[in-house]
């Protein structure tokens, strides 16, 4: 019988995140690469056969049950990874994919605790994929990386559960102390758009919400802190206001982290070196988004990412020996990988940037008539005084003393 051949369907992430999918129909779709040539006075054109068009399996699956909201975000999270993926096809095996569109809906009165997932899968072989991978820009390996370490970090808890009533209250109290300390870090950040505000309340509400489950459970804790302190990381503004924001926001995690963990134990140590490490990969991923435009702005961003990161790793040893614990290797190992991808990255950007110049004026001058003795044009003037940040009077004059920064 043909339903002895069926099998379960299942998604594997290019990072290795395994899903059970449930589904009610198949679909897939194909064609010809055939196009026509008309030519004048001719009833028939000329069909050309170029080949088989790829093949595309529409999925249209489900992710129920009383955790259906936790299980289809992370869902939603693995399918924006970077990379190929593994679909285990119930009737056309198993298939090297990209999920190149999706779509989540969920009902609250009919179909509740369910989230319904369509899917546009692309079939892709491993020639096909290398060729991207290889070319690709160093930003994507970078995310990648942060991808990787981000769920190699939730599996030191895999499976742990928190049962000590005060190991839970410790948790509890220092997760609601992060939650407000990220809260105050982000909302410093300037550039940062409405929604990218919204969404990082958003976050912090739903962990708020769940705090008592993500306690019990410390490995969808982690998980849940990492999508959160990542939020801001991709948002393109200044790549050092977010570094910035990630330090204070490690310096709060790591306030009497060591007596802590002496206090309330190994898993307690963990939840903390774990969200220290997710600090740090966020820190990497910031790296990718926002624009560098001297060598002298991105030697700051290197000496900062490397200071957050230098003392990430001796918080991390601190705490391992205070409470007589491993931190985990594949996790440590996936966070270095991240960091040092972010660091190499930046050292090769500043090799293409140009030179900051200071210059302190001698005479009063109008901003438009610097630009055009600076650059001898005014196609700069908006990027002089954006680097700059005149404001109120300075756009109209800069007075005699003034400090200009400037690069070619």
């Amino acid at each position: 019988m043909y339903t002895d051949r069926l099998r379960e369907m299942r998604y594997t992430s290019p990072s290795g995140q395994e899903f059970t999918l449930l589904f009610d129909a198949l679909t897939r779709t194909g064609g010809k690469k055939a196009p026509v040539s008309e030519f004048p006075g001719q009833d028939q054109g000329a069909v050309q056969d170029l080949g088989e068009l790829t093949i595309v399996f529409p999925v249209t699956c489900y992710i129920s049950g009383p955790e259906y909201d936790l299980e289809s975000d992370r869902f939603w999270n693995a399918l924006a990874e970077s990379g190929e993926a593994t679909l285990d096809h119930p009737r056309w095996g198993i298939l090297t994919v990209l999920p190149s569109t999706r779509k989540q809906t969920e009902e609250f009165v009919n179909g509740a605790m369910r989230a319904v997932f369509t899917i546009d899968f692309i079939r892709t072989d491993q020639t096909q994929f290398e060729f991207p991978k290889v070319t690709g820009v160093a930003d994507d390996q970078i995310i990648s990386d942060t991808n990787e370490a981000a769920v190699a970090i939730a599996d030191t808890l895999e499976g742990a559960e928190t049962e000590n009533p005060r190991e839970k209250a410790g948790i509890k109290d220092r997760i609601t102390g992060a939650l407000s300390m990220v809260s105050g870090a982000i909302n410093k950040v300037t550039g940062l758009t409405d929604t990218a505000r919204s969404q990082i309340t958003g976050a912090i509400n739903e962990v708020t919400r769940e705090i008592d489950t993500l306690v019990a459970s410390p490995a969808l804790l982690l998980e849940a802190m990492t999508s959160l302190y990542r939020l801001p990381a991709r948002e393109e503004i200044d790549i050092d206001a977010k570094i910035r924001a990630y330090r204070e926001i490690y310096t709060s995690l790591v306030d009497g982290i060591v007596n802590t963990t002496i206090q309330y134990g190994e898993i307690f140590g963990l939840v903390t070196t774990g969200q220290i490490g997710a600090v740090a990969i966020a820190a990497a991923e910031a790296t990718t988004a926002g624009d560098i435009e001297t060598r002298e702005q991105a030697g700051q961003i290197i000496d900062d990412l490397s200071s957050l990161y230098a003392d990430i790793t001796g918080s991390i040893e601190d705490v391992e020996s205070a409470g007589s614990f491993s931190a985990g290797y594949d996790a440590q190992a996936a966070v270095d990988q991240a960091v040092s991808r972010a660091l190499g990255n930046l050292v090769d950007r500043a090799f293409s940037l140009p030179t900051e110049r200071i210059l302190t004026l001698d005479k009063d001058v109008t901003s438009i008539q610097l630009a055009y003795e600076l650059y001898g044009d005014l196609n700069n003037i908006d990027r002089l005084i954006n680097f700059n940040n005149f404001q109120d009077t300075y756009l109209l004059l800069l007075q005699r003393g003034t400090e200009v920064r400037w690069y070619v």
